[in-house]
């Protein structure tokens, strides 16, 4: 199994992190139901 990453953008900052460590400060309803969908799916015990 492989772990997946993303890039968060801060200004001009980036860093790759899992998503499973990720905490949505987002107002963005699309960026928020992903970031809850894949702790949801991390917690069930789905792996990718």
């Amino acid at each position: 199994m492989a772990e997946v990453f993303v890039v968060v953008k801060l200004g001009r900052l980036k860093a790759t992190v899992p998503p499973a460590q990720l905490e949505c400060l987002s107002d963005e309803e699309d960026t928020r139901r992903a970031v809850e969908d894949w702790h949801y799916w991390v917690g069930r015990g789905y792996r990718y």
